[in-house]
């Protein structure tokens, strides 16, 4: 248990917690490259009824723990700009001690991990995970897990824009899975919302580096791997949709050429 007393949170603690467990998660990690390069060629197009169960209770528990995780991290994100966007960038005040901020952002790192079964559930469902999907749930939690807590205050705006990015995902996963039964159209706007945090988080580290380079106290690690990291995701995912795009108008157009 994590524990903390009066009003400041040992955030020393937590470190020490993921110091700690760091071998069981990278070994997640190795776990889940050999799962995903193995099982995912002998399961392929095998459908089981009851994974697409275990997948819409766990796309809605993912849903429901993002949605309470961006609501506990909005009021800090929100209150954070009483010097405009250098003291929301730059300054912790109290980001890693404050009881509901500091456990709120370690499991906001833990949940990275967890989320590697969503690849799992995918693989045993019979369907082929894409190569960005498994190359950004690898990025991702090799990240978190080497970087607490020394992101320092930026995580304000990683951990917002992940967690409406995920809000939203999972929520329509679920809708979809329960009610929608099939993609619609509001799939574009969920994948621009997945994409648009990208722009935001490299517009925030760039901010950063001008901040640091005019010599300003700022409270931050890892701002160049973290430009190169999201820079790279960004480009992947931007292949990724423009590419899935132009195979749903190639579609589009052979079925009206059926059709006419």
């Amino acid at each position: 248990m994590l524990q903390y007393e009066s009003q400041s949170y040992d955030k020393g603690l937590s470190q020490k917690l993921m110091q700690k467990y760091r071998p069981l998660f990278v070994f997640s990690i190795v776990s889940y490259a050999i799962f995903v390069s193995k099982v995912s060629k002998i399961r392929k197009d095998r459908e089981n009824r009851n994974t697409a169960i275990l997948i819409s209770c766990w796309n809605a528990c993912n849903a429901i723990a993002n949605i309470i995780m961006l609501i506990g991290a909005l009021p800090d994100f929100i209150t954070s700009f009483h010097e405009g966007l250098y003291s929301s960038l730059c300054l912790n005040q109290g980001l890693y001690t404050n009881p509901r901020t500091a456990k709120l952002l370690f499991m906001f790192h833990a949940s990275k991990i967890w989320e590697l079964l969503d690849t799992v559930f995918v693989i045993m469902d019979g369907r082929q995970a894409s190569i960005i999907h498994v190359t950004h749930h690898i990025i991702t939690s090799i990240s978190v897990v080497s970087s607490y807590p020394q992101l320092g205050a930026v995580i304000r705006w990683i951990s917002v824009t992940n967690l409406i990015a995920h809000s939203v995902l999972y929520s329509y996963l679920t809708a979809q899975s329960c009610v929608w039964k099939q993609r619609t159209r509001s799939a574009r706007i969920v994948s621009g919302i997945q994409l648009i945090q990208f722009p935001i988080c490299l517009f925030a580290f760039w901010k950063i580096l001008q901040y640091k380079a005019a010599r300003r106290k700022c409270e931050t690690g890892y701002n160049v791997a973290c430009l190169i990291i999201y820079t790279i995701l960004f480009i992947l995912f931007m292949q990724f949709y423009v590419s899935k795009a132009r195979s749903q108008m190639k579609i589009a157009r052979l079925k009206g050429m059926i059709k006419f």
